[in-house]
């Protein structure tokens, strides 16, 4: 998979559809929320990172570790 960044990281991502987020804590998990329609949540572990699609406008946040987003386009 090709990642592109469209941005520059933060710690809050609204206007994406696709985000790239990093934990760079070496040692606290954290608890990522996504706000839309169904409220959802996942846990980035440590020095660990996801790609997630969510609703344009949906809020992203953070409890614990250390993250940030940025939002991308890929290709297979």
């Amino acid at each position: 998979m090709i990642i592109k960044p469209l941005g520059t990281e933060s710690a809050v991502i609204t206007a994406a559809r696709v985000v790239r987020l990093v934990n760079s804590h070496a040692t606290t998990k954290s608890t990522i929320a996504i706000a839309n329609s169904v409220a959802a949540s996942i846990t980035l572990l440590p020095l660990s990172s996801e790609i997630v699609e969510k609703d344009i406008g949906a809020a992203v946040t953070a409890t614990g570790g250390t993250v940030t987003g940025v939002p991308v386009a890929f290709s297979n």
